[in-house]
């Protein structure tokens, strides 16, 4: 039961658990509300406010509610519990003052007893809905069936309030996405629901994979609402993740020229980023990318994604700067992966350059960052060396020379030192074996060559190349 705590702030159904009230007493809870928060819900520093507050709306249930939710915004739960008992009196058939005695319960993480007070709302208002729609989300999870009965008592007394659509954002607010699914599909015509459902409605769609459904609905949504931005967010999302990018760049344009209060994520800029870099607006993907700080600061993959957008412009010293702040970034968290990604990085920029010499200066850095793997991390180390050693071959690929060869050696020692040794292991083994073998024969240093086409019989013993060297006299 503690997971309905999200009550209190952002209430299931928020817009829809305030009856019409006169838009003086609207506007006298917002006063009253902002002098209450300010005051961080101290009775005594507000008691005049609130005594006027009372006096003026001593009638009105809805009221006085209001004034008691603003102590339980402020925390102060005793006195919104009093003022909740006012409501009630105030007006024994409104549901008021028991949808916030719920609400107060549900913020003391009190589920049982929240859901106790927004049923007996339901008894002395039976045509308001929003009492209904909380006991549901309360009990749906240690009751489901008896929270969909909840709401069809609902739909019994209210035919005409979107039953469905408020079960489907009950069900995706405890995380059960497909009941939540079934259920808004059930309503006939999705533009008939407010916004904020609609949204979710898309958004469920969205995380279950249906990203035609996200997007039509989200289109739908944006017809309707205009004005809601976040419903871009679905498009951009749904979109890219089908790899329509054109589609999720125009909607990603609409979504950060939202005149909405949007609230933007690292999310947002990361799907945003990864549609431009697949338009080809390079320069402007690394943009997006580097606003993600703004709204997480911790966020350590920055400059990740910004390395792998300039490795994609062929950037490469801006990739690779981008890659080292990274790793400075996050420090001891490093394991070999993220040097083999930069190491990935200068095999990009060899094969990507045109001139020769250039071509092994990056082979030679790629090659360098697996010594530092061997080094910083021993468990794989063989790995490491194995492709450090490959590496320098590439560099120079004439066995005579054997420029490989005191990777090789190191990667032999590395191996032959382990009490045990996998299938992979000798594989590398016999590599570096005939690699050995070979450089001291084309250097006529016979007996040396033998004893590297021995060890590789061992490993190998059908390997022709070392017969043939053990043949030699």
């Amino acid at each position: 039961m503690k997971t309905i705590k999200y009550l209190v702030a952002g209430l299931l159904l928020a817009s829809l658990s305030v009856p019409a009230m006169a838009q003086t007493s609207q506007a006298d809870i917002d006063a009253i509300t902002k002098v209450i928060v300010d005051a961080k819900g101290d009775a005594v520093a507000t008691k005049d406010q609130v005594k006027e507050f009372k006096k003026a709306h001593k009638k009105d249930a809805t009221a006085l509610a209001g004034l008691g939710r603003a102590f339980l915004e402020a925390k102060n739960f005793q006195m919104a519990e009093e003022i909740a008992n006012l409501a009630i009196k105030a007006n024994a058939k409104s549901a008021e003052g028991y949808i916030l005695l719920g609400d107060i319960a549900s913020a003391q993480d009190d589920g049982g007893k929240a859901a106790g007070f927004y049923e007996q709302g339901t008894y002395y208002e039976p045509t308001n809905p929003t009492s209904y729609v909380r006991y549901a989300t309360v009990y749906q999870k240690v009751d489901p069936d008896g929270a969909v009965a909840m709401l069809e008592k609902l739909r019994a007394v209210k035919p005409d309030y979107p039953v469905d659509a408020a079960a489907g954002r009950m069900y995706s607010r405890n995380g059960q996405l497909k009941s939540a699914m079934a259920h808004y599909d059930k309503v006939a015509d999705p533009t008939t629901i407010e916004d904020y459902i609609l949204f979710d409605y898309a958004l469920t769609a969205y995380a279950l994979e249906d990203y035609d459904k996200a997007v039509s609905l989200a289109q739908k949504g944006i017809q309707k609402y205009p004005s809601y931005g976040a419903f871009n967010r679905v498009v951009l999302y749904a979109s890219d993740k089908q790899k329509n990018y054109p589609t999720a760049v125009e909607y990603g344009d609409k979504l950060f020229a939202a005149t909405d209060t949007v609230k933007y994520t690292a999310s947002d800029y990361t799907y945003y980023a990864d549609a431009l870099l697949n338009v080809g607006r390079i320069d402007d993907a690394i943009s997006a990318y580097k606003h993600i700080t703004e709204v997480d600061p911790e966020n350590k993959e920055v400059n990740k994604l910004i390395s792998d957008a300039y490795v994609k412009a062929k950037k490469f010293p801006e990739a690779v700067a981008a890659y080292e702040a990274y790793l400075a970034a996050k420090g001891d968290e490093c394991t070999y992966k993220e040097y083999d990604n930069f190491a990935d990085i200068y095999l990009e920029e060899s094969e990507a350059a045109t001139d020769e010499a250039a071509k092994k200066a990056a082979l030679k850095k790629a090659a360098d960052i697996y010594g530092q793997i061997a080094e910083k991390f021993d468990y794989a180390a063989v790995y490491a060396l194995f492709k450090q050693a490959n590496f320098y071959h590439a560099i120079n690929p004439d066995l005579k020379v054997g420029l490989a060869l005191p990777y090789y050696k190191k990667l032999i020692d590395k191996i032959e030192s382990q009490p045990e040794k996998s299938a992979g292991d000798l594989k590398k083994l016999g590599t570096a074996y005939q690699y050995l073998a070979v450089h001291y024969i084309q250097n006529d240093k016979v007996a040396d060559a033998k004893q590297w086409a021995a060890k590789l019989l061992e490993v190998r013993p059908d390997d022709e190349t070392a017969k043939q060297i053990m043949n030699l006299k």
